[in-house]
């Protein structure tokens, strides 16, 4: 069988990711294949289907694909026995141990979307930030389900990560990400805001609709949600994640991203599949879908798939608000075709 990082199977992918663009289902997209040594293609697609390669180097807004990179960041916690996924998250932030219902919330609770925590709006959560409310609006009076026994996605759950990261190293997330997965990355071009605005894709249909609410929303650093980078950028995280020792040891490595124990969804029929940072939930527009593989999405079309069998690392990268990862997923497919 042809390996994923075939070239004729790229072309097939590519000519399927044109297509979206063409269609108008996507208003741009670029498509990359990397093993764990090297980059070996890349193609992207600007609003009129062309073939553009001035947005190889261009920054997007990853949306939920930064729910993986903090993971990362944590797991190196954890590999440094600083941390553990049992822990309870009152270990670390004492007002969360009333009632007595939220002491139960433990770190993995946080990764695997079952803390029993109510899920906010970014905008409520944003406006809270003006009154300095932003973390005690996420501490419930009554759970929503107890936790550990159900999953349902909270993307604002992850700020406790924040609260963790600052009480135990003393940093902010954004620096915590700079020390301990920026810099042992090489990745130069992922932070909260873009750090370059000149190369940033416009995120359409933001929920943060305005230029301010957006500058607003980088403060906030919403370690769920809110970073931007490259293609480039990515492919570096996964080489990364992909050489033992590198970022983690293997036994830890192998922790971080096994499919802990399924739970039953609570908003959806269906139940979750879920590590301490990613997501191996089968998907169907990727019928072929190894289960060696994980990887994270996010809300405008994004994806970073990682296949430790194979080495096939895929970045698909798009920039339109609540849009679904079915292209990217559908794209990803054409390699294991």
């Amino acid at each position: 069988m042809p390996s994923p990082l075939d070239p004729h199977r790229f072309e097939q992918a590519a000519a399927h990711a044109r297509a979206y663009v063409a269609s108008g289902h996507l208003p741009a997209a670029l498509v990359a294949v990397a093993n764990r040594e090297a980059t070996v293609a890349v193609r992207a697609f600007n609003g009129q289907a062309e073939v553009d390669p001035s947005l190889h180097d261009r920054i997007f807004a990853l949306a939920s694909i930064t729910k993986a990179i903090v993971g990362v960041g944590l797991a190196r916690l954890v590999d440094q026995g600083r941390l553990d996924y049992s822990d309870p998250v009152a270990k670390h932030v004492p007002e969360l141990a009333e009632p007595s219902w939220r002491a139960k919330i433990t770190v993995g609770d946080i990764f695997t979307h079952s803390t029993g925590l109510r899920s906010s709006a970014l905008t409520d959560f944003a406006d809270a930030s003006e009154t300095g409310r932003e973390l005690s609006m996420l501490f419930d009076d009554a759970p929503h389900y107890q936790p550990g026994t159900r999953m349902l996605y909270n993307t604002l759950s992850y700020q406790l990560l924040n609260e963790i990261v600052r009480r135990l190293r003393g940093l902010s997330m954004s620096g915590f990400l700079g020390e301990y997965v920026f810099a042992p990355c090489g990745m130069v071009d992922t932070a909260f805001a873009p750090t370059d605005p000149e190369r940033a894709m416009p995120a359409l249909d933001h929920p943060m609709d305005t230029p301010e609410k957006l500058a607003k929303y980088g403060r906030l650093e919403v370690s769920g949600g809110g970073l931007w980078s490259t293609a480039r950028d990515l492919i570096r995280l996964a080489q990364a994640l992909l050489q033992p020792g590198k970022l983690m040891s293997p036994a830890t490595f192998l922790l971080h991203t096994e499919a802990q124990p399924s739970l039953p969804c609570l908003s959806e029929t269906g139940r979750s599949r879920r590590t301490f940072g990613w997501n191996k939930e089968p998907q169907a527009t990727f019928p072929q879908q190894p289960d060696a593989g994980f990887y994270h999405g996010g809300a405008t079309g994004t994806l970073l798939w990682i296949d430790p069998d194979t080495e096939l690392i895929f970045v698909f990268l798009t920039n339109r608000w609540i849009n679904s990862n079915d292209e990217a997923f559908a794209t990803l497919s054409r390699l294991y075709a």
